[in-house]
């Protein structure tokens, strides 16, 4: 029993797996953040159900971490990682901060509780077309998950998570099975290639026994099993699932860090009744379920804590529903899905504009046909929530069967809180398929899910402007058409308002009409100009790196007024003795004017031409107590042609 390693063969490729780099901070937020999403989300998807594809009983998960002077003493630890120190040291190996062996060993364990276990012939050493071996797939196959493509993980790198969350980038994991009740406990890790005593290795490890084939196997030995839970302080016993134990935790993996990360990440499975977490120390144990959720929110930073309470509230007001107070739109066209404001029923549009404006919550549901190259077109549906709580993100949550995906680029619908939920089923796994490794993200160029199916980029272009095109298609009723309505106003953040490419648009195409693949979406128009947010005001610059210049900007302002459009208020304002503002008057003036001329100003008004490729205008003097909208068009030159 110990750490194997192999020694490389002459014909095989050098390997620097780099899976772990799919969970970096570009990708989520933080170790804590990655290691949550993954951890609960491979739980969700291996947890018992009945006939019906329910879960047969609430989903437990437990998080445990014991560092500082609860850590493992040095002596103690090492006797689990007898076969690894060199290697652990070795040159090139990718480690940088390789553990000493004296070191006292802090750790982070995951378990959970109601799931099937790692399943499967634990000696199977290559996948078998129709075998779903759960074991073979998390400790032996890389980039790869098990088939069938319904999990809520797609491209099996998701247990790399548990690696990257240690600071030997391995872990243990101990499995009780659901079908046979027997107990198996294996270690790995993942290095780089390695040179260690005279010898070039292969990037994997194994802690277990090694056979007479070199083939290393898990270690059911009932006495190691019972001093290896003990000394890490598991919770399992003969349960059914999975326990995993990382050693030399990440430092950034905080007991804080991991509450946010639960709360912000499965609000809603755990509102539901679906999912309970527990976060322990040996100090504390948190519990956070639907009756401990807000105080769970409430041990985040004070500005965090608002924004996820308002949240939940949404979310446990939506989670309570019956299906007659959900309002449903029109079916969308079956053979592929465009919006229209004639999908919502005119007869409740005056409630639904009410609703809305008094601050009441709404309950939408829209239905669609999926329809999968090859099979039979499938109906599916989708739900969103709103209110409108003076949210200044505006920008939904959306939920793919209970995992948040994070990084979705919808327009914002200002001062509207929402979020869009995708249950199991045809739509789900459509949207599945087009999520990134780390699920954060839909796209429609991805292995998964290019060509796959008929239409696919319009489902992800519906399903992402659905709630803008709902606030829209309320708030143009009883006004003038303006298509700034939905701009971002400038109290957003501004590295999240002024970076964001236009959502790419799709050609349309003769009903009845198909190729053999979606058309491809266009690639976001590069910005010629932007515009951000300065002290006081804002400030419009030179766009994206090889675009020309704009010829003139036309630069309209006012302060927001929320379910109006602010452009027309500030008109009948001018009739007020006192109007909010003019340009150039008063206090509101123009700071710096580089490389651009005025041609015009007046009131909230002024047009710009610009002189240089490298320009800047900043107006400045505004309330800052008060959100200011800006509308900056464009006027084309004579050479846009040629871009």
């Amino acid at each position: 029993m110990g750490w194997h390693y192999r020694v490389k063969a002459p014909n095989e490729k050098v390997r620097d797996p780099i899976q772990g780099e799919f969970f970096s901070t570009e990708a989520i937020k933080n170790p804590a953040d990655a290691l949550v999403r993954e951890a609960i989300q491979n739980a969700l998807d291996a947890a018992l159900k009945d006939g019906n594809g329910l879960l047969k009983d609430i989903l437990k998960v437990r998080f445990f971490l014991a560092t500082g002077k609860h850590a493992m003493p040095g002596q103690q630890a090492a006797a689990w990682f007898d076969g690894a120190w060199d290697h652990f040291h070795a040159s090139g190996n990718g480690l940088r901060e390789p553990p000493s062996k004296n070191e006292s060993c802090s750790w982070l364990v995951f378990e959970d509780f109601g799931t099937c276990g790692l399943q499967g012939d634990v000696a199977q050493s290559e996948p078998i077309d129709g075998v779903k071996n759960h074991f073979f797939y998390f400790f032996r196959a890389e980039g790869k998950s098990v088939e069938g493509g319904k999990e809520r993980g797609r491209w099996g790198v998701g247990k790399y998570v548990f690696p990257r969350s240690s600071r030997a980038n391995a872990f243990f994991g101990l499995s009780v099975r659901n079908d046979d009740k027997k107990r198996y406990l294996l270690g790995t890790s993942v290095f780089k290639s390695h040179r260690s005593a005279g010898k070039y290795f292969c990037p994997d490890g194994y802690f277990g026994i090694k056979d007479q084939s070199e083939f290393v196997l898990p270690i059911s030995d009932p006495p190691t099993l019972d001093k290896f839970c003990k000394e890490f302080r598991l919770k399992r016993t003969d349960e059914p699932g999975l326990s995993v134990v990382m050693p030399w935790a990440d430092p950034e993996i905080t007991s804080k860090a991991l509450i946010e990360a639960v709360v912000r990440g499965y609000f809603y499975p755990i509102l539901t009744g679906a999912l309970s977490v527990s976060i322990e120390t040996p100090e504390e144990t948190i519990i956070i379920d639907d009756s401990t959720l807000d105080e769970a929110a409430l041990r985040l930073d004070q500005e965090e804590s608002k924004d996820v309470l308002n949240l939940v509230e949404l979310a446990e007001w939506a989670s309570t529903r019956k299906p007659q107070e959900i309002i449903k739109l029109a079916p969308c066209d079956p053979e592929r899905p465009d919006w229209t404001d004639s999908l919502i029923p005119p007869d409740q549009i005056k409630a639904l504009q009410n609703a809305l404006e008094h601050g009441d919550k709404v309950a939408v549901r829209a239905s669609l046909t999926v329809r999968e190259k090859g099979k039979a077109p499938a109906p599916s549906y989708f739900d969103f929530f709103l209110w409108k709580d003076g949210f200044e993100g505006g920008r939904p949550v959306f939920i793919r069967e209970g995992l948040i995906i994070s990084d979705v680029r919808a327009p914002r619908a200002r001062g509207i809180r929402s979020f869009v939920v995708t249950e199991a089923g045809p739509l789900g796994t459509l949207l599945g398929d087009a999520e990134n490794p780390a699920h954060t993200e839909w796209q429609s160029k991805g292995e998964n899910f290019r060509g796959k199916y008929t239409y696919g980029v319009s489902f992800l272009d519906f399903v992402t402007k659905a709630v803008a095109n709902f606030v829209h298609a309320l708030t143009s009723q009883n006004q003038e058409e303006d298509k700034t309505l939905l701009l971002d106003i400038f109290s957003l953040p501004p590295d999240k308002a002024e970076e964001e490419p236009k959502q790419p648009e799709t050609k349309k195409k003769k009903k009845g009409k198909e190729t053999a693949d979606d058309p491809d979406p266009q690639e976001p128009k590069k910005r010629r100009f932007r515009v951000k947010k300065s002290d006081g005001g804002f400030t419009v610059t030179r766009g994206e790196a090889g675009t020309l210049p704009p010829a003139r900007l036309d630069i309209k302002c006012a302060y927001d007024t929320r379910g109006k459009n602010p452009l027309n208020v500030y008109r009948k304002s001018l009739d007020a003795k006192s109007p909010d503002f003019q340009i150039g008057k008063d206090a509101v003036n123009i700071a710096t004017q580089e490389g651009v001329k005025i041609v015009e100003m007046k009131n909230n008004w002024l047009r710009i031409e610009v002189l240089k490729q490298d320009f800047e205008l900043t107006v400045c003097g505004f309330d800052k107590n008060r959100d200011l909208f800006v509308n900056v068009k464009m006027e084309e030159g004579p050479d846009d042609s040629q871009i």
